[in-house]
């Protein structure tokens, strides 16, 4: 992928979003959905053969911190085994930020990228929801039924 074709992407992704300046996602690097901020970010010179993703998930109250990094590490279990990404903290602002490398660019369609971010931005949307909750007596089988809405009995080995 260059410069140019990841422009052209990003466009189409914007148009099929119904966004205004189809041209700021593309120059900018800069998507928000459902109120959740997202960086995208292409850099022909440097690395391309990916494009990297921060979704920016927020803050974690100071009373929820502990518990709250400790989800984010059980949730990498399972997002770090199907190499989907990882959570972290954003050094810069202290927000919980969901990082992810898409690859294989070239089979790369719009209409998938678009999919991709709305998911990404419903996954923020459940984590900021369980944030807010007291989290400290839930264990990790419940935060995970929690985050991806399963509301039956689940072994946690077949999500990873």
């Amino acid at each position: 992928m260059n410069q140019s074709s990841f422009r052209d992407l990003c466009r189409e992704i914007s148009t099929q979003m119904g966004i205004e300046d189809i041209d700021l996602l593309g120059t900018e690097g800069y998507l928000e959905i459902a109120s959740i901020p997202m960086a995208v970010i292409f850099d022909e010179d440097l690395t391309p053969d990916r494009i990297f993703c921060y979704v920016d998930i927020g803050p974690v109250e100071d009373l929820q911190r502990l518990r709250g990094y400790e989800i984010l590490l059980e949730l990498n279990l399972l997002s770090g085994t199907k190499t989907q990404g990882v959570y972290s903290i954003d050094p810069s602002s202290r927000h919980v930020i969901f990082a992810v490398q898409l690859m294989d660019l070239d089979s790369l369609n719009p209409e998938q990228l678009r999919q991709q971010q709305e998911s990404y931005s419903k996954q923020a949307l459940r984590l900021q929801e369980i944030f807010a909750k007291e989290t400290k007596n839930l264990d990790f089988k419940e935060i995970v039924e929690e985050f991806f809405g399963l509301r039956h009995n689940v072994e946690i080995h077949k999500l990873a």
